[in-house]
């Protein structure tokens, strides 16, 4: 990680995930497929793109559930960094895409 001039505080540590999904996307079994990418500190750090197990009946179900995974990614990256004793500036940010297509 890149630190600032005169070491990284605590509240310097920004964990941010971004998720998306296409409502039934596979055009054979009608279920949606999740993305999302995990930051931390404006860095990559880890991606998703997952065939959602049950078909969503809207786009709003669709994206809830890819809200929904990249949200357990990042509580497994916060908790990791608390085992090393890192602190993580909270309330974490989760960015979902909801444009209509």
């Amino acid at each position: 990680m890149h630190a600032p001039r005169g070491g990284m505080s605590e509240d310097t540590i920004v964990v941010e995930g971004y998720s998306d999904a296409d409502f039934a996307g596979d055009r054979v079994d009608r279920k949606s497929v999740s993305g999302g990418v995990l930051m931390v500190c404006g860095m990559v750090v880890g991606w998703i793109c997952k065939k959602q197990s049950s078909v969503a009946l809207s786009t709003m179900e669709a994206e809830f559930v890819a809200a929904s995974q990249v949200t357990a990614e990042m509580l497994g990256i916060v908790e990791l960094l608390s085992e090393i004793g890192i602190k993580v500036k909270v309330p974490y940010k989760l960015h979902v895409d909801t444009s209509r297509r």
